[in-house]
Parts: C-alpha cells; sequence; structure tokens
C-alpha cells in the first residue's frame, strides 16, 4: 500500500517541527540563566561568611584584649565542652580497656606463676607436716626405748600388713641379722603390739595381741589379779577389744583399771603396758566371768615398733620351765621292821573292836557283826585303863 501525501499534509508537518525546536532552544537559554543566577547567589553567601567571620574575629580578638568572655565564645564553648567531655571519655574507656587487656595477660602469667609456687609451698608444707608427725612418733617411741632399755629394743619400721584394717599381722624391716629371732615382743610407744611368730634375714613378721590366735598372761595393776588375755578379731571387726578371762570370781576390778602383762606366759616380759579396762562381766559362773580390755596400741596406724631382744627362756615352744615337784613319802605295803613299837601301856588289847575300818563300797549282805555292848567302844577301854 503507497502513502501518498497532499500539499497541505506536508506544511502542517513543517511548522511543527519548527515550533519543537523553538521551544527547546528556549528551554536551554531558560536552564543556562538558572545556573548563573544560582553561581552568583553562592559567590554572594559565600562573600557575607568570610565577612561575618573576619568580623568575628575581631571582636574576639578585642574581647580577648579586654580580658572578658563574650557571649558567642560561651555559647560555642558550651556547645562544644559536651562534644569533648564525650570524646573524652570514650578516649579514656578505649585507653582503660587497652589497658586492661595487657593487664589480664600479665596477670594472667603472674596467676599461672603463683599456683606453680603455691603448689610447691603446698608439698613443702606437707612433708613438714608430716616431718613434724613422725618427730613426735619418734620421741615417743625414743621415750618407751628408754623405759625398756634394760630389754635391749631396737627400732623397726612396719613395710607390708595383712589385708583388712587392723595391723593384726605385719611385717618390719629387721631380721635375723639384726638379732631378731622367733618369740620376741614387740611394742609401740603406746603398749604392747605382739611378738615375733617369723624371722628372716632382714624381715620378721608379727602378730599382734588383738588376733584371735593370740594370749597374754596378764594382770591388774591395782589388784595384783592374775589372768589370760585373748584376742576377739575377726574379718568383720569393727572393734579391737580383747577379753581377760580366768580372774577371780571375787575381786574388786573396775573399768579404768590398768592392764599389764605378768610374765608368767614366758613370752611377754612382766609390766609392759598392756591396756585399760572397759566392761567387767558379773555372771555367775566363774568361767562365763571376763573382762573386756582396750589394748593401749593403736592398731590402726601402726608405723614404728620397738623389738625387745631380750627373750625369756623357755622350755619346749612357748612354755615356761615347771619347778621341780618335792618328793613325797609313799606307805609300803610292810611295816617297817625297824620300826619303834607300841609301848605296852597304849597297846589295844587283843579282842578290842577295829572301830577305824574303813566299809567296802558292797557289804556283804550275809555277813553278822557281834552285838555291841557299854564298854566295847575304844573311848571306853582307853578310860578304864
Amino acid at each position: 500500500m503507497v502513502n501518498k501525501s497532499t500539499p497541505e499534509s506536508s506544511g502542517k508537518a513543517a511548522k511543527n517541527a519548527r515550533t519543537v525546536k523553538k521551544a527547546a532552544s528556549l528551554g536551554r537559554r531558560k536552564k543556562g540563566n538558572g545556573k548563573g543566577q544560582r553561581g552568583r547567589l553562592g559567590s554572594i553567601l559565600f562573600g557575607v561568611l568570610v565577612g561575618l567571620a573576619a568580623l568575628a574575629i575581631a571582636f574576639f580578638i578585642y574581647v580577648k584584649v579586654q580580658g572578658e568572655i563574650s557571649l558567642p565564645e560561651n555559647a560555642v564553648g558550651s556547645l562544644v565542652t559536651p562534644v569533648q567531655g564525650f570524646v573524652s571519655n570514650a578516649t579514656g574507656w578505649v585507653r582503660d580497656r587497652v589497658n586492661d587487656l595487657m593487664d589480664t595477660s600479665r596477670l594472667r602469667s603472674a596467676y599461672d606463676q603463683l599456683q606453680v609456687e603455691n603448689m610447691q609451698l603446698q608439698y613443702q608444707l606437707s612433708q613438714l607436716e608430716e616431718e613434724a608427725r613422725e618427730n613426735d612418733r619418734l620421741t615417743a617411741l625414743l621415750d618407751a626405748q628408754s623405759r625398756y632399755d634394760t630389754l635391749d629394743p631396737i627400732y623397726a619400721k612396719v613395710i607390708a600388713k595383712d589385708t583388712g584394717r587392723w595391723f593384726d599381722i605385719f611385717a618390719i624391716n629387721r631380721g635375723s641379722l639384726s638379732g631378731v629371732v622367733k618369740g620376741m615382743a614387740v611394742i609401740s610407744a603406746d603398749g604392747l603390739v605382739g611378738r615375733v611368730y617369723e624371722a628372716g634375714l632382714n624381715y620378721a613378721k608379727v602378730v599382734c595381741i588383738i588376733s584371735a590366735d593370740s594370749a597374754v598372761s596378764c594382770l591388774i595393776e591395782r589388784t595384783r589379779d592374775n589372768g589370760i588375755m585373748r584376742g576377739q578379731l575377726s574379718a568383720a571387726s569393727d572393734d579391737d577389744s580383747c577379753r581377760m578371762y580366768y580372774v577371780p570370781s571375787v575381786n574388786d576390778i573396775m573399768p579404768g583399771d590398768s592392764v599389764v602383762s605378768s610374765g608368767l606366759d614366758g613370752v611377754y616380759p612382766k609390766g609392759l603396758v598392756v591396756g585399760t579396762v572397759t566392761e567387767v562381766s558379773r555372771q555367775s559362773d566363774t568361767s562365763d566371768q571376763y573382762l573386756v580390755v582396750k589394748p593401749a596400741a593403736d592398731f590402726q596406724h601402726i608405723e614404728e615398733v620397738l623389738v625387745l631382744r631380750t627373750v625369756i627362756e623357755t622350755v619346749g615352744e612357748d612354755k615356761a620351765p615347771l619347778p621341780t615337784a618335792t618328793t613325797r613319802a609313799k606307805p609300803t605295803d610292810t611295816p617297817d621292821p625297824n620300826a619303834t613299837p607300841v609301848p605296852a601301856e597304849y597297846a589295844l588289847p587283843t579282842n578290842a573292836p577295829n572301830d577305824w575300818a574303813y566299809p567296802t563300797s558292797t557289804p556283804d549282805p550275809n555277813a553278822t557283826r557281834a552285838p555291841v555292848t557299854l564298854g566295847d567302844f575304844l573311848e571306853d577301854i582307853w578310860a578304864n585303863s
């Protein structure tokens, strides 16, 4: 399809084009005039501000020369002071945080060093406390050694013990090389502990008086009553008390009486401290009477002991020698031919009845006895003679 334009339409298009170009040119001229006006206004405003600043400076200089603070200066100072305070506080806070970080590092290092020093001091303190306790134990043991010096005591340390909470059987670091033999008494600073039942070259084993297999011949120190003390310890025992049997049925023993070894068993020397009476049985049967004795030694904390190397002489195993019995005269079956005869005035008549004859256990039921009359008794014969 072909678009055919007429002269009239061509004229209108040309007129519209000229109108558009004229409007565009007018717009460009208006835009240029706006920029020029704004430039002139900016220059004027800048000049005014510079002038005001110059006047303000001159005024401030004049006021300073006069020594007075002007109102503008007060106003500026009032506005600037809070800002300066904030900046100062913020700067101080930052500085403090930085210092804290640096101090934290130094404090951490110092803390670690102090921790090491504290652990060293605690270790040294524990050592000193242990040495102080050992010194106390050895001082008490030295006192005991001086008391039993005549029994040739020797110091020994506990190196092993039987299982359980009690020191009923334990080993020491002294043996036959140190003169320790089986049967020697063992004591602590508090009292009697037990006896050696096995001795090696450089060790020995001790059975204590609280063991159920142990027995000690004891003596009540106040009343001097004797008895045998036996241990009552078992695997489940919570108490190390012992029992003392074979005491007199009539006695004056009371709780609190001291118990010492009597030396009658031929094992333990006489006079060793054993313990204290805590209970007294009042059974009517003598075989049931007993005393409860609390041992003097602490059988839960035995660390050092003394072995008394003086051994009581015994016959056989753990038996004291018995005294020799006095020989008694025995009647003979036939009379002594050298015996002095009874004088005639004291001789009995041949027909005197045998009133001194002992009856038989089973008399003869068929036996007959002569009738007894007055004057037949021996007393009557002596009275009439």
